[in-house]
């Protein structure tokens, strides 16, 4: 991400076109080690796409939960 290549955007931006938690997620997964980060935003709109599934996952699950469709007991 760089000025000089037209790419730059700024923490409000993101925020405000991936959400703080697809932000996160995608900084996070942007780089480590001693390299520079690469944002990419592909990876940030694969990684809203991750975190929207996990909540209808979730969802879901409660949902079995509260009509008494999961198992319980002993495993």
């Amino acid at each position: 991400m760089s000025k000089n290549t037209g790419n730059f955007m700024t923490l409000i931006d993101g925020i405000q076109t991936f959400s703080a938690d697809g932000m996160r997620l995608s900084l996070a997964d942007a780089g480590d080690g001693i390299e520079d980060a690469n944002f990419v935003f592909s990876m940030a709109d694969a990684a809203v796409l991750r975190l929207y599934n996990l909540v209808d996952w979730v969802k879901e699950m409660v949902a079995l939960r509260d009509q008494g469709a999961l198992r319980r007991g002993q495993l």
